[in-house]
């Protein structure tokens, strides 16, 4: 068995990170959803309701809603998976989820992100901390297939319309968070790459592509004519 680590310096928690098979407590290891548990399987998770409000969102993977049961507008919307509403798996998710966040928006060390604008920034691996981080035009993020980005919002994630994100190198969606204090928005027409993880709520806008999950602990997930798709190991 081939076990493939990535060393680092930082402060390492007992959670989620770890998992006996694959990894040690001092190192951030690389497999499919490193972070989730028993979220691994959901490209959509929230607290209350999953709404598609306009056109044929795709989504391939699981959807779930936990304490809550509402998931609305499928169809038109295409959910390619398991639809799990307020059922065991989708509250084992939550509360997997809830303990990644906090490991997660936990880690250090970290580089301070200059007036939280990640605009035409090129990014090597590691943690990243803002306040209320934003996206106008391109960020490059660029390693290989074993390298972890993490992003610390402490209030807001917002991307603009048209707004992209590419990924340099062999470097993995999967292998990208974002961690946002309250809600995370993309706009219009925008690409997106990474794992969400809100506490509050997350909107996608008309055209918004997403490769990685949409997470929210305590609200909704609102999509429009999206399309979201759970990333490769």
């Amino acid at each position: 068995m081939m076990v493939i680590l990535l060393a680092y310096s930082g402060k390492v928690t007992n959670s989620s990170f770890n998992d006996a098979v694959t990894s040690t407590d001092n190192v951030l290891q690389v497999k499919d959803a490193p972070l989730f548990g028993a979220a691994d399987n959901f490209v959509v998770l929230a607290y209350s309701t999953v709404t598609n409000q306009a056109g044929v969102t795709t989504i391939t993977g699981d959807i779930g809603v936990s304490p809550l049961a509402s998931v609305v507008g499928f169809p038109p919307a295409i959910a390619n998976g398991t639809i799990h509403a307020a059922d065991a798996a989708a509250a084992q998710a939550q509360i997997d989820l809830a303990t990644a966040y906090t490991d997660a928006a936990g880690r250090t060390p970290f580089t301070t992100v200059t007036g939280d604008t990640l605009a035409g920034l090129n990014l090597p691996p590691g943690v990243y901390r803002g306040g209320a981080l934003s996206l106008t035009g391109t960020l490059t993020l660029t390693g290989n297939a074993t390298d972890v980005w993490i992003f610390q919002a402490a209030s807001t994630l917002d991307t603009s319309a048209g707004s992209h994100i590419i990924l340099g190198g062999t470097a993995k969606a999967a292998n990208v968070y974002w961690v946002v204090g309250s809600s995370a928005t993309l706009g219009a027409n925008s690409f997106f790459e990474g794992n969400i993880m809100a506490y509050a709520s997350i909107t996608l806008y008309s055209g918004a592509s997403l490769e990685g999950r949409a997470l929210a602990q305590t609200a909704a997930v609102t999509l429009n004519d999206n399309i979201i798709t759970k990333p490769s190991p």
